[in-house]
């Protein structure tokens, strides 16, 4: 498959000599969204869905990063607001981009409110035939993370880049069925961070108004366009009562890497072929 770009975009720089002008902070966004296949859902493109342009995707992101990587991103307003994810590498993600039983990861948002320290992370499920759709909803708080700091890929956080995440709940919801809504179908997650492992936490690498290039603290790839009509947050209120819910919990590491695969009665993995939302 070829790599189609999200957008219409330049030709992507060539690596400059000692004496070529470095690349332009657009040349090098250009040449990033070039590399990352468009779909046709918009779901995000994965390096499990799009084998052949992940190579592609890491060298432009770490040649963007390079030269115009973000520090005090942490304390940058524009770190706030909705935003689309484009591509990952995350085992989070491409779990959810292999599903069974005919579903299909649809758009992934991620609304992150910088007043409140709140964010989440809202993933669309589209059955193949049409006939059922359903959705993922991580709720988490971040917070700063204190200056050299490690995470679990042992990097320092030496640009102020960097916020420690607590994933508090992850709920899989079916909302509906043949096109009639379904209610109070769904499987609440608490995710527990492994005591053995570093807390979780993501590095903001790139960031300006419209694009944002993260990093998990496994090291995993985010780019994220700005959303320009994001879908709604919970509010106050109704992230307590999610919170009171009874919860399976699941050891999560670095990320939530392996939830949606060990959780009984959520969709997981294509491996586990009798897993079922219940």
């Amino acid at each position: 498959m070829l790599c189609v770009p999200q957008a219409s975009a330049a030709t992507p720089p060539k690596p400059s000599s000692a004496a070529s002008p470095k690349p332009s902070v657009a040349e090098l966004k250009a040449a990033l969204l070039a590399a990352i296949p468009a779909t046709a859902t918009g779901r995000p493109a994965t390096n499990v869905t799009e084998p052949r342009c992940a190579a592609a995707v890491e060298r432009a992101a770490a040649a963007l990063e390079a030269s115009y990587g973000a520090r005090g991103a942490t304390r940058d307003p524009r770190l706030g607001g909705g935003w689309r994810l484009l591509y990952s590498d995350a085992p989070e993600i491409t779990n959810l981009a292999a599903l069974p039983l005919g579903f299909r990861l649809g758009a992934v948002s991620q609304p992150f409110d910088v007043a409140s320290g709140t964010f989440e992370n809202q993933g669309r499920i589209l059955h193949a035939t049409g006939l059922a759709e359903a959705s993922t909803r991580v709720v988490g708080e971040f917070a700063r993370a204190t200056k050299g700091s490690l995470n679990a890929a042992g990097v320092p956080n030496d640009r102020d880049d960097r916020v420690d995440v607590d994933f508090r709940r992850v709920v899989f919801q079916l909302d509906a069925v043949a096109g009639h809504p379904v209610a109070d179908v769904r499987k609440v997650v608490r995710p527990r961070p492994d005591p053995a492992l570093a807390r979780p936490a993501v590095d903001v690498t790139y960031l300006d108004d419209d694009l944002r290039v993260t990093r998990g603290g496994d090291g995993a790839l985010f780019v994220l366009a700005r959303d320009a009509a994001p879908p709604p947050m919970l509010g106050a209120a109704e992230r307590e009562k999610i919170y009171a819910l009874d919860a399976s919990a699941v050891t999560s590491g670095a990320g939530l890497t392996n939830w949606s695969k060990t959780t009984s009665g959520v969709i997981a993995g294509r491996d586990d072929a009798a897993s079922r939302l219940r």
